[in-house]
């Protein structure tokens, strides 16, 4: 049952206020191709299932929302109720029906805002991807923090000006950074034969209300030549709520 018609009741109490719900397709877009039809050349559309679909749908009927996928960019924000209960996404193409299968289910926190990582397996179809859900709130990524994310099947190795720190398959580290300063960082992965092969290099800078985030992801594309990658962006932090009177 789509999550906006999971809680029934009058009582005002049963509805918490809204909260927002974003999410991250991560990969790599299929490798570029061409027809020549009168030597004119035309773009291919990729193969099925090479990337995500174009647009999903949350909600049913006139109410629906439709939301645009790109990989390595967050969508908009989606409003979503406080609750367990799990959000439920098609194919914007796919029927209205309850036969269809879904594209995507979250299982989110109870409360707070959420940002849902999603991926596929390499050699694996965009039909069923995997996914993890993290705190999206002010209070769990304020401005002036990095949030960095292994969704490696092995551990990284990250290296904070000549800190070293390992960060295991599936979790992630958050750490302050000072506003206006330039931080290298490093980033490895345990390879085959148990040792940490370098793979990027580069430095996160932080203006002024902004927090920062990385994403640790296996090369999902036609004979990679790295077999991991990173995406990282900078964004305005939200405002911490107001302390009580």
């Amino acid at each position: 049952m789509a999550l906006g018609h999971a809680q029934n009741g009058g009582d005002p109490k049963n509805h918490p206020p809204p909260r927002s719900l974003r999410l991250l397709p991560l990969g790599e877009p299929p490798p570029f191709r061409q027809d020549v039809r009168d030597g004119v050349r035309y773009e291919l559309e990729p193969e099925p299932g090479s990337i995500p679909p174009r647009q999903i749908r949350f909600g049913k009927g006139d109410s629906a929302t439709l939301l645009r996928l790109n990989l390595g960019r967050p969508t908009e924000t989606l409003k979503i109720p406080s609750g367990t209960a799990p959000v439920v996404f098609h194919e914007a193409s796919a029927q209205d029906a309850p036969s269809v299968k879904p594209w995507l289910t979250l299982n989110p926190p109870e409360t707070g805002n959420v940002l849902a990582i999603i991926w596929r397996d390499p050699g694996s179809r965009w039909s069923a991807p995997r996914n993890l859900v993290f705190a999206d709130s002010a209070a769990a990524l304020p401005a002036g923090s990095l949030r960095i994310v292994n969704l490696l099947p092995v551990e990284a190795a990250l290296i904070f000006d000549g800190d070293r720190v390992i960060l295991a398959s599936g979790k992630a580290l958050v750490k302050p950074l000072k506003i206006g300063n330039d931080l290298p960082i490093q980033i490895a992965f345990k390879n085959n034969t148990g040792q940490f092969q370098p793979f990027y290099s580069g430095a996160i800078l932080l203006n002024p209300n902004e927090r920062a985030q990385i994403f640790i992801h296996r090369a999902d594309g036609e004979n990679p030549r790295r077999p991991a990658k990173v995406v990282t962006f900078n964004e305005i932090a939200p405002a911490l709520p107001a302390p009580p009177p």
